[in-house]
Parts: structure tokens; C-alpha cells; sequence
């Protein structure tokens, strides 16, 4: 029988286990050493993960995303009780995604990436240990929130923003068969990411999220009539 994996957990743990294959630069203090224990403030901490100007200015954008999905304190997005406040945190701290979100195929990486990750996640569950599986399903939830937000759609088409959505429906749909791994937060983040690409595609829609259905715009949370809204607006935008 497998064992439930608890999201909140496993993102503390995923901070460890990132591949560092394919950039030419890594961070030079991580997460669990004892030169991150001496850096006693959040501060101190974003100030020593910054990414140097020549590392930006020379590196493929799909290498930027790898170090942008590297980021020691990226996972600290979910610290937040409403998800955009720390997506905001996250651009405002981070100079590697601010980069990354300013190259013409950010979006187009972030996608690949993000089916890569779903459609791989099936492979091996047996064999794997709770602490890898945990880490995909928190790597595959940062990537819809990554997806969600606006600059990564600032210079792409409506066609663009509809595949992004169409990407989200699928991972939605791979997410509901492994209910053991995928509740709560694994769920919610995909609701989130959909909500605010479907006011992206079409702002007039926004209506369709306020008052009690807003919820789903700060954190993803949604009963089950709003998921079907979701569902629905979603299948008619990409048709």
C-alpha cells in the first residue's frame, strides 16, 4: 500500500535534490551547509543566490529555467497564504527569474518542462521512494505556478496563452488518477494556474472569480462547482 506523500513536507525536502546537469554556473551556497546556517536573515539568504550578470547575460534560456527551478529559496512562493504575494516575493528578490521571464521562449521552456515533468511522473512510482516522488510533485506544482503568472505571458500570442491552458487541463487530468500523491496543494496549484490564464486569454471573464469564487485566485482553492467552472471555461477557451 502506498503511503500518503504530504506536499508540505516534501517541498522542504526538495530543496536538496534538484539535478544540476546542463548550466554552467551552480550556487554557491545551498540549502543544509553550514555556510546557509550562517546566513541568519532571509536577506542575507536571497543576497547570496543572486545569479552574476555575466551568468545572465551568456546563458541559453532554457539552462536560465534550470537554475531558476534551482533557486534555494523558490519552494518559500508557498510560505504565503495568498500564492501571488509570493510570486511577487519571487520577482522582487530573485534577478535569475526576472531574466528568465524577459526571453521570448521563457514560456515555451516552462512548458516543455511542465509535460516533460507530468507525463514522466507515472514511470517507476513503485520503485521510487517517497522522498523522489515527493519531489516531482512539488517540482511539477512550482512549474503551474510558474505558468500562472503574467510576465511569462507578457510577449506571447493568445493562441500561446491557449496551449499554455490546454498543457494545465491535461496535467489536471494526470494529476486526478494518483489521488494518493496529488490533494490539496498538488491540486490546488493547477486550479490557480488555470484561473489566471483564463482571465489572461479573456479579462472579461474576471467576473467569473469574484466574491466567493476569488479564493481561487490567492491560493488555488476551490469546492467542487468551481472546479467545474474552471473545467468548463477551460475546455471552451482551447476549442
Amino acid at each position: 500500500m502506498k503511503k500518503q506523500v504530504l506536499f508540505s513536507f516534501l517541498i522542504i525536502l526538495s530543496f536538496t535534490a534538484y539535478s544540476q546537469e546542463g548550466t554552467l554556473w551552480n550556487y554557491p551556497i545551498k540549502p543544509k551547509t553550514e555556510e546557509w546556517k550562517k546566513l541568519e536573515s532571509n536577506k542575507a539568504k536571497v543576497e547570496a543566490c543572486q545569479v552574476p550578470d555575466y551568468v545572465l547575460r551568456d546563458i541559453s534560456t532554457n539552462n536560465l529555467m534550470i537554475l531558476c527551478l534551482q533557486y534555494p529559496l523558490l519552494y518559500d512562493v508557498f510560505a504565503f497564504n495568498n500564492t501571488n504575494d509570493g510570486l511577487r516575493k519571487l520577482f522582487s528578490d530573485f534577478n535569475g527569474i526576472r531574466e528568465f521571464a524577459q526571453r521570448e521562449s521563457a514560456i515555451n521552456s516552462l512548458n516543455e518542462q511542465y509535460l516533460s515533468e507530468i507525463r514522466s511522473f507515472p514511470e517507476n512510482l513503485n520503485s521510487r521512494s517517497n522522498l523522489e516522488i515527493g519531489y516531482s510533485v512539488a517540482r511539477i506544482s512550482i512549474l503551474e505556478v510558474l505558468l500562472s503568472y503574467s510576465d511569462f505571458h507578457s510577449n506571447t500570442s493568445k493562441e500561446n496563452q491557449k496551449k499554455t491552458l490546454e498543457n494545465l487541463l491535461f496535467g489536471y487530468r494526470e494529476k486526478i488518477k494518483y489521488p494518493e500523491y496529488f490533494q490539496g496543494n498538488g491540486l490546488a496549484t493547477n486550479l490557480f494556474a488555470r484561473a489566471h490564464i483564463i482571465i489572461k486569454i479573456d479579462a472579461a471573464l474576471s467576473e467569473k472569480f469574484e466574491k466567493e469564487n476569488k479564493v481561487v485566485l490567492f491560493s488555488g482553492m476551490a469546492d467542487a462547482d468551481l472546479i467545474n467552472l474552471i473545467d468548463s471555461l477551460s475546455y471552451n477557451l482551447i476549442k
